[in-house]
């Protein structure tokens, strides 16, 4: 064969199958498939993402990130992950608070005379 059918065929076949990315969401998306039955502790937790289970993968769930780089999967149904997230979401609402009163110091020495 020459190498231009080959280069012809390639691009056909190239064409005709979609890359899994497009066609089925993030290529290295690792999706929760059960939960953990073990409570994190608070101070191992750094942050959190949700997983939709209308999106990509089949059930919904919250991953939290630990300070070992670890995912952990979680069920919003569970008391302990509820506490988490609040607790997580008044640390947020605090650095919020102090950034925007950082900001706001800021402005008025940059206003004053």
């Amino acid at each position: 064969m020459s190498l231009i059918t080959i280069t012809l065929i390639s691009s056909i076949l190239l064409i005709l199958f979609p890359h899994t990315s497009a066609a089925y969401g993030p290529m290295n998306y690792a999706c929760c498939v059960k939960y953990t039955r073990n409570p994190l502790p608070f101070g191992a937790i750094t942050g959190f993402m949700e997983q939709k289970s209308t999106e990509v993968c089949r059930i919904g769930a919250i991953i939290f990130l630990t300070k070992n780089n670890k995912k952990v999967c979680a069920s919003i149904k569970d008391q302990w992950v509820r506490a988490a997230l609040a607790r997580l979401r008044s640390k947020l609402a605090k650095l919020t608070e102090r950034r925007n009163e950082h900001l706001t110091t800021a402005e008025l020495t940059t206003i004053s005379p």
